[in-house]
């Protein structure tokens, strides 16, 4: 639900963006580098943990991610942001409730354990076309966090909600794709990242139990943060 909510308001914050990045193309006359546009894109992403990561961890990862970029005048680099969501583990277990102006007895708990990753970028992508290659710089920060909430039947809302382990790490890589356009303005994209951070602490979701009452226990890892994300995604170009 928060991750559907991010995505959207992430949506809602770009959408003046790219109407006057589309406003600006439609006005000035194409460059040397092609006219390059401004694009948003998004997609499946899959996380490869690396080196003392995949050591700690050893899973992969599924999730989402998305991107904008908007292009320099006069030169053939892009810059924008990338968010990235993946999900490392989660745990559900029915419940007893016990709460005023409720009937109900019985609730069920989820836990839930994500990384979020929330990276600046710069783009250089000299050509454009039909297979339009190009590499990143990113630099920013990602964050590790464990939630659990408890929801009953006919209540829309969790009825019980708490952050069981929250932490961020600064974030540094590279990225290198290839986009795909068999029309002007739509494309599809093949992306891989490469993510260095520092060392954090996180939930192993493997470890966590909860007991009747709602109760969670769950054990701590600890490493480096290096991953491989590689999405599998469709754009628009404006």
């Amino acid at each position: 639900m928060r991750t559907s909510v991010l995505l959207h308001a992430i949506a809602l914050a770009i959408l003046p963006i790219v109407a006057a990045a589309q406003q600006d193309r439609n006005n000035r006359v194409a460059s040397r580098w092609g006219d390059r546009p401004a694009t948003v894109a998004g997609g499946l992403e899959i996380g490869i943990p690396i080196g003392e990561f995949d050591r700690a961890w050893g899973r992969q990862m599924a999730g989402l991610s998305a991107n904008f970029t908007m292009p320099m005048r006069r030169l053939p680099f892009s810059y924008g942001f990338d968010f990235g969501w993946n999900r490392m583990g989660s745990r559900s277990q029915e419940v007893n409730v016990t709460l005023e102006n409720l009937p109900a007895t019985t609730g069920e708990l989820k836990v839930r354990s994500n990384v979020y990753g929330y990276h600046g970028l710069l783009r250089l992508q000299p050509l454009q076309g039909k297979v339009s290659p190009y590499a990143e710089f990113m630099t920013g920060a990602r964050h590790f966090v464990t939630r659990s909430e408890i929801k009953v039947p006919g209540v829309d809302d969790p009825v019980e909600e708490e952050r069981l382990a929250s932490e961020f790490i600064g974030s540094i890589g590279w990225a290198a794709g290839v986009n795909y356009a068999p029309t002007r303005n739509f494309f599809t994209e093949l992306r891989m990242e490469r993510l260095n951070g520092g060392q954090v602490t996180y939930v192993d979701p493997k470890s966590i139990t909860s007991d009747a009452n709602g109760n969670v226990d769950f054990r701590t890892l600890t490493s480096g943060t290096r991953v491989l994300n590689l999405t599998f995604g469709v754009g628009l170009r404006f």
